[in-house]
């Protein structure tokens, strides 16, 4: 007899031996108890993850001579030629090769036929997403109502692909992907039976490389057993499947930590010598920071997928890190590995974003930066940090101007200087007593107003008195009102009457717009600390709650 490999010699064959699909085959079996089966299945899901292998055991459940109560004897004429592939009363078909209104239409003439040795007719189509638009409308009539002697079930790893009105003519099942424990538990078997003796750390690569296949795992480790033979060792193992030592790993994270150029040159001109893939390398070393940073959170390790040497290995390296600095790195690498796609020379392009990496400085927490540059602001200057947190409150004149980055020499950017280029200024008339009169009951006259117009009042609420020369008051508005100034200007006589009512004297009225730094000198005032605000300055930043 010719060699069978794993992934069919080892297909689940009752409802009990399918791993991992609990949900589905516990629901088949409690239809079979109380006998309401179906007409039409479609089980969706990832690729092998036992879609069709369940569609077997459910052919064979519905014609099984010896057991009616979903459990297949597996011995019988009926369960013997169906499980052969040779049952005539069982037909698989394949939808990408049979995929034309034609095959269906065929299709649709045999369901007529009554079953030659079994109860029911089953037509099992495979990956049925694959079929055209106009087979799926040619089986829509024979779908909703088929004879009493037949059963359809439809596989796919696309169920999007799938016309509704097929969909809701099913019963619909899907078939989630295998974890890692049951993909385990499922080579566990093959292995004893086998007699096969793997290493922990081989195991762990080949069930990471299935990616939650169980079809995929059994197909990997035939292929490592042809190469090794009945003990496979790690060493001979990765020969063969081209795995990338976690050695090389260490090593590049080590180079950029001790930020040596010549060993990280070193290292990725080892890579490329030895024949890696670079987006292989990329998303391996991506994968080498995450395990890193899982690391450093409590009881991390138990969930990293490597042997219990490399977990050791792993909780002692994410002490050497800071978590920030690691999530800056894995984003670039992330972008590295989509950008190796497109770029013409890509070594060059992942030796420069290498570079990148060990030029970067460590991650600075916000809070330390603040209170550096404020010890260092408080010893360098005069000037208190909380200098405009009561300026409203001041009689005297104020003068203050921050130089910008550009602006300022080298020896200016860590401290504040008295400047007199566009001061922002408050006059030395907030003295006089008219003025204070003004400030002090301004809410009092703006209501005033409104006996002259509604309007006025409101536009009128908008500003403040801002200086006084004389008799003639300046009232300045935010640059958002700056439509309503045109109006009060119109109006001002009549508000120069209310105000020379409730003040006695006459007073000339005009309106400007606030000056843009003294909007932004209030608007720090009360929201940010001078000293979070020249930091953020310094660098470029901004400040986020």
């Amino acid at each position: 007899m010719s060699y069978q490999v794993l992934a069919r010699k080892y297909r689940p064959k009752t409802f009990q031996d399918v791993v991992g699909q609990e949900h589905v085959t516990q629901t088949l079996l409690n239809a079979f108890a109380i006998d309401r089966i179906a007409h039409a299945y479609l089980f969706a899901g990832p690729r092998g993850v036992g879609k069709t292998t369940t569609a077997r055991i459910l052919a064979k459940a519905l014609n099984c001579l010896k057991n009616d109560k979903g459990n297949p004897c597996n011995s019988c004429q009926n369960c013997v030629e169906i499980s052969a592939s040779r049952s005539m009363d069982v037909l698989e078909i394949d939808g990408a090769s049979n995929r034309g209104i034609d095959e269906i239409r065929n299709l649709r003439d045999q369901v007529k036929y009554t079953p030659i040795n079994s109860k029911f007719r089953v037509f099992i189509i495979d990956e049925v997403h694959m079929l055209t638009t106009q087979a799926f409308n040619a089986l829509l009539k024979t779908l909703e109502e088929p004879p009493p002697h037949v059963k359809f079930i439809f596989a796919t790893t696309e169920p999007n692909k799938v016309l509704p009105t097929i969909i809701s003519r099913c019963q619909r099942y899907d078939f989630h992907r295998m974890s890692e424990e049951d993909i385990s538990t499922g080579m566990e078997v093959v292995l004893k039976e086998e007699k096969i003796d793997i290493d922990d750390q081989t195991r762990k690569f080949i069930i990471g490389l299935a990616d939650g296949s169980m079809r995929d795992a059994l197909s990997i480790l035939d292929q490592v057993i042809a190469f090794c033979g009945e003990n496979i060792e790690f060493g001979k193992a990765s020969t063969l499947l081209g795995i990338i030592p976690e050695e090389l790993y260490f090593d590049i994270t080590d180079a950029i930590k001790s930020k040596n150029r010549i060993e990280l040159i070193r290292t990725l001109q080892d890579v490329y010598s030895r024949g890696f893939s670079l987006p292989e390398f990329v998303s391996g070393l991506n994968k080498h920071m995450i395990n890193i940073l899982t690391c450093s959170v409590e009881s991390g390790e138990e969930l990293l997928e490597v042997s219990t040497e490399m977990t050791e290995r792993y909780k002692e390296e994410s002490q050497k890190w800071d978590p920030k600095d690691i999530l800056r790195y894995s984003d670039i690498l992330t972008e590295l590995e989509m950008k190796l796609k497109i770029v013409q020379q890509p070594r060059l392009y992942t030796e420069t974003t290498f570079l990148k990496l060990l030029e970067m400085d460590s991650t600075i927490s916000i809070t330390d930066l603040v209170k550096k540059l404020s010890s260092q602001m408080q010893e360098k200057t005069d000037i208190e940090p909380t200098l405009f947190s009561n300026l409203e409150e001041k009689d005297s004149s104020v003068y203050a101007s921050v130089p910008s980055v550009k602006e300022a020499k080298p020896s200016q950017r860590m401290e504040y200087k008295q400047k007199t280029e566009k001061p922002i200024r408050i006059s030395d008339a907030a003295k006089g007593t008219l003025f204070s009169k003004i400030k002090n009951n301004w809410d009092e006259i703006v209501s005033k107003v409104s006996e002259n117009g509604t309007s006025l009042s409101t536009f009128l609420s908008h500003g403040s008195p801002k200086t006084i020369d004389g008799k003639r008051l300046t009232i300045s508005l935010p640059r958002k009102y700056k439509f309503q100034i045109d109006f009060l200007n119109k109006k001002a006589s009549l508000i120069e009457s209310t105000f020379e009512k409730e003040l006695k004297e006459k007073v000339k009225i005009d309106f400007v717009v606030q000056h843009d730094k003294e909007e932004e000198i209030i608007k720090n005032m009360k929201e940010t600390n001078p000293v979070t605000q020249r930091m953020l300055e310094l660098f470029g930043g901004k400040e986020i709650t």
